[in-house]
């Protein structure tokens, strides 16, 4: 259940109890692993009071993907490929990089690949749709393009992550953007 901020704050607090107690369990086992027994254990609520907000554990993972993802499409709407690829890219990591250790787990682990498809399909469903292939470019090239700069965003924040963060953000962006727009010749840092 999304708060608006109406609600009466006995109402707010469980809400945010059940999403506080679920995040903590994300970052601590695999998402198949919880129950709504132990969501409502961490959470100190009894089911009943879960299942008057929420249908499933599904819905509850439906807004935490959601909550990763629609900001970052709002940040970048309008956005196109090839047009805007390095402005893209370089707000992908400047807004992954603010969003906490639940969203780096998400991201980097093999254990949250079905979650991380959803963000990440939230995040460019409707880039892929307004992006068009420049003049004399197939269906099948294009694919090839659009696979290679997805991709390859979320494997140098996965990596730069997996690293420990030690490069500067803003390097790690301005390296990910020309690797990503110019290929990988590089020339030597001043």
């Amino acid at each position: 259940m999304k708060l608006t901020g109406k609600e009466d704050i006995r109402v707010q607090k469980t809400i945010e109890a059940i999403t506080s107690a679920f995040e903590t369990l994300l970052l601590e086992m695999p998402y198949e692993k919880i129950t709504v027994t132990k969501l409502c254990e961490r959470s100190r609520i009894n089911k009943k009071t879960f299942y008057r907000y929420y249908g499933a554990l599904e819905d509850l993972l439906a807004e935490i993907q959601e909550a990763y993802s629609l900001p970052y499409v709002e940040r970048t709407a309008g956005m196109r490929y090839p047009e805007d690829v390095e402005t893209v890219t370089r707000d992908f990591l400047l807004y992954s990089a603010a969003q906490g250790e639940l969203y780096d787990r998400i991201v980097c682990s093999s254990d949250y690949e079905s979650i991380l498809s959803k963000v990440i399909r939230g995040m460019e469903d409707d880039r892929y749709r307004a992006s068009k292939p420049p003049a004399g470019w197939k269906p099948d090239e294009w694919s090839l393009y659009m696979v290679h700069v997805t991709t390859a965003q979320l494997r140098i924040y996965r990596q730069w992550v997996e690293d420990g963060k030690t490069v500067p953000i803003e390097r790690m962006a301005d390296i990910a953007c020309q690797l990503i727009c110019h290929g990988a010749t590089m020339q030597k840092r001043p």
